[in-house]
Order: structure tokens, then C-alpha cells, then sequence
């Protein structure tokens, strides 16, 4: 029996539906979703962001109100952040543990959604709903 199979069975069993609490006890599924999404790219470009002020990013300045766009593709087949970046690996967001870990490198801009996030440098940017 395949591994989220047989955590599929332990958590939730054969008589229950699954329920958005049962996500966090089942951290290898959580795992392989999410290597899925990672490793087949479907969408290689993120949502247009806007800047909400002037910020500078590594010696570039990037004006108030420039609207940016994010290469996922590059994100996540970075050779200095996963493993084995060509190939399914859903160890890349477990710890030794087996615990899901929840890594920086796959939102490069914070979660898609309404005002202000933070990129991995804390600079502000405004989501593509802003637009």
C-alpha cells in the first residue's frame, strides 16, 4: 500500500469524509500535494503585484506603483533551496521527523489574496487585485 494511502486510511478510515482538520495529522499528503504543485509547475508566472512605495532590491531601484511579475518556474527549480529540484521529492517540505514544513521558497510573494503582503525581504507589495 502506497504511503498516502495507508495515511489516508489512519486518519480518516473507510467510514468518514475528510474533514479540513484532518489535514494537519496527515503531513505526508500535505507533502506530496504539494511537491505536485511544485514540481509540475501549471502556472510558471505569478499574479501581477504592484509596489506600494519605492523599495530597493539588491541595488535596483523599483518605483511606487511598478507592477511586478514573479517567475515561479525559477522559484521552484532553485538548485540552492531544494534538494533534488528535477525530480518529485516530497521529503523537500518535510523535516527528519516527517512533520510538514512550511517553506518560504514556495510563496515567493505571500499568499495570493486582498492588500498588502510582505515579499521574503519585507518589502511592501500590493497584490494583482489592486491592479
Amino acid at each position: 500500500m502506497g504511503h498516502v494511502q495507508q495515511e489516508i486510511d489512519e486518519v480518516i478510515g473507510q467510514v468518514r469524509r475528510p474533514e479540513m482538520a484532518d489535514q494537519a495529522r496527515m503531513p505526508y499528503t500535505n507533502a506530496v500535494i504539494h511537491e505536485m504543485q511544485r514540481f509540475s509547475d501549471i502556472v510558471p508566472v505569478n499574479i501581477p503585484h504592484m509596489t506600494s512605495h519605492d523599495i530597493e532590491v539588491q541595488g535596483f531601484l523599483i518605483p511606487k506603483g511598478m507592477t511586478l511579475l514573479t517567475n515561479l518556474s525559477s522559484v521552484l527549480k532553485d538548485e540552492t533551496v531544494w534538494e533534488k529540484p528535477f525530480r518529485f521529492h516530497p521529503e523537500h517540505v518535510l523535516d527528519a521527523q516527517g512533520h510538514f514544513l512550511k517553506l518560504e521558497a514556495f510563496m515567493p510573494f505571500s499568499a495570493v489574496g486582498g492588500g498588502a503582503h510582505l515579499n521574503s525581504r519585507g518589502n511592501g507589495v500590493d497584490s494583482g487585485s489592486k491592479l
